[in-house]
């Protein structure tokens, strides 16, 4: 090769790589990048799985229909194995290498409850938590001060359920004794805590007090104590491996009493996990995805099961997703990408119609960071498989079956009358 065209092809490489180096922020602003960080593999995969699956729709319908204010969303997602060490770095990679503008919430309330002060006092980028269920994740340091506060939520929070399962099972289906029975880790001690005050606000006499362990493989003995102590209905904070063993050990010992739980039985692993056992167990959650649903629910589901299968295995956290991603573009189409701005903005949003509800109302104020309140939650039943929502008229408590039938719970056993 001769020096002149040597010389030449090193000015041509130059130059392209001044040219790229100068488009490089200029394609950069024609992204809008989202982030989530939650557990993508592991135990809990399912939650983080599923976040990620609801965020991506969202941002392939958004995108699809030209984007926020022309640009496209990008969605980053980082796999935190259910570890909040890893959370909190990988949130500040996410901000301060990636520059998202907002994020989605991680998988676990001790994740969460490690990262909001962070979030508040350095990153200063907001996150809607689609999944965690802790409190005082968004009732944190920066709110009980009247500062900015960058954390939301769109799911169940611990005092709001808590108040549900109760209420449920006191108010609406009349129980005059309750029994506990929680997990001794994780949410189950938060939870046990909660219901424990809830039963006590409604003077409700609270005659045995039982927990289990995540080695615990036989729970007969707290069972036969609650049902000596006349227990009417169990409340039950835990997830699904521990509580397989519940519903084997009411089995076992015939126990019928009615079986309430916080959402961490709202997901199929359970009945694939437990069975008919898992019959006519109740559970609170924000949604369900079997039994008669809007055309919006079957559109998406639509979609979902085209691009994933059949399993949908976090029921609430997906479609809460879908909707928090909508959430941000409506945002952000109207005040754009400045995380400061959207966090400011969220608190001044007086409608959006999302999957999981249809808000006719603000959907967070400054004094109220949790989207969603007692009044919104919903009651689901496993039945044959799927978890149907539990509807009330003059004549009690109901399912809807896929064909509209109408079948009546019994509050004595919550078996199908």
């Amino acid at each position: 090769m001769g020096k002149s065209t040597w010389g030449k092809g090193m000015t041509l490489a130059i130059l392209a790589v001044f040219v790229l180096l100068a488009a490089g922020p200029a394609l950069a602003q024609d992204t809008i990048k989202i982030g989530f960080s939650g557990a993508l593999t592991g135990p809990a995969a399912s939650f983080g799985v599923g976040i990620r699956r609801g965020a991506e729709i969202a941002v392939d319908d958004i995108n699809a229909k030209g984007g926020v204010r022309g640009k496209k969303l990008q969605l980053i997602v980082r796999d935190s194995e259910h570890n909040p060490v890893k959370l909190v770095a990988q949130h500040r990679e996410l901000v301060e290498r990636e520059g998202v503008v907002a994020l989605l919430g991680g998988t676990n309330s001790a994740e969460m409850l490690a990262v909001a002060p962070i979030l508040n006092d350095q990153l200063k980028v907001p996150v809607i938590c689609p999944a965690t269920d802790a409190t005082k994740i968004t009732e944190n340091d920066a709110w009980q001060e009247g500062r900015d506060n960058y954390v939301f939520r769109y799911g169940m929070f611990g005092r709001g359920q808590s108040n549900f399962l109760v209420n449920m099972a006191v108010q609406r289906f009349g129980y005059k004794k309750a029994a506990l029975l929680t997990w001794t880790a994780g949410w189950g001690v938060t939870g046990r805590g909660e219901l424990t005050r809830r039963l006590r606000e409604l003077s409700t006499p609270l005659v045995a007090d039982e927990t289990y362990d995540t080695a615990d493989t036989d729970i007969s003995p707290q069972l036969l104590k609650i049902k000596q102590a006349g227990g009417e209905v169990i409340l039950n904070y835990g997830l699904v491996r521990e509580n397989v063993y519940v519903v084997r050990a009411k089995d076992k010992i015939g126990d019928k009493t009615p079986y309430f739980s916080a959402w961490g039985l709202a997901t199929p692993a359970f009945w694939r996990a437990g069975g008919n056992l898992g019959e006519g167990v109740l559970v609170s959650t924000t949604i369900t995805a079997d039994g008669p649903q809007p055309p919006e629910r079957l559109q998406f589901l639509k979609k979902y099961w085209q691009r994933y299968g059949p399993d949908m295995d976090f029921v609430p956290g997906t479609f809460a997703a879908h909707d928090i991603v909508h959430l941000y573009a409506q945002v952000m189409e109207k005040v754009g990408t400045d995380p400061k701005a959207i966090r400011a903005a969220l608190e001044n949003i007086p409608a959006f119609k999302g999957l999981v509800k249809d808000f006719k109302r603000p959907v967070f104020t400054k004094s109220r960071h949790d989207a969603l309140q007692e009044e919104d939650f919903v009651l689901g039943r496993w039945t044959n498989g799927k978890l149907l929502q539990v509807h009330f008229d003059q004549e009690g408590p109901h399912v809807i079956l896929d064909d509209g039938a109408k079948r009546y719970i019994d509050k004595k056993t919550l078996a199908l009358r």
